[in-house]
């Protein structure tokens, strides 16, 4: 998934105390307008993570409410958009801290 070519930050429909709306730009969910609500994730016992993540739909694009919210591939690919994003976040932080990080040198 990648920003500007799967889905795009659609800044001019954000409104404050709301995430940031999000278009999917390819695939069969094509021009459908979301925003993530709540994000959580849970420790499996394997040491695993599952992410929750509740969502409302702003434009269904060629699609109904309830035909996405029941289709088990579109709550996958928005999971999968969610979770590039989370990883992008975090990556950039990273990158952040390490070009922030000073060497003591003690003469």
């Amino acid at each position: 998934m990648l920003i500007g070519k799967d889905y795009l930050l659609r800044d001019d429909l954000y409104k404050e105390d709301k995430t940031m709306p999000i278009q999917l730009l390819t695939g069969p969910y094509k021009d459908v307008i979301l925003r993530y609500t709540t994000v959580s994730i849970k420790e499996m016992e394997n040491d695993q993570a599952k992410m929750l993540f509740d969502y409302d739909l702003l434009e269904m694009g060629d699609h109904t409410e309830t035909s996405l919210r029941k289709d088990v591939k579109f709550i996958h690919h928005i999971g999968l958009v969610l979770n590039t994003m989370i990883l992008e976040t975090l990556e950039e932080k990273d990158a952040i801290r390490e070009n922030d990080s000073t060497e003591f040198v003690e003469e």
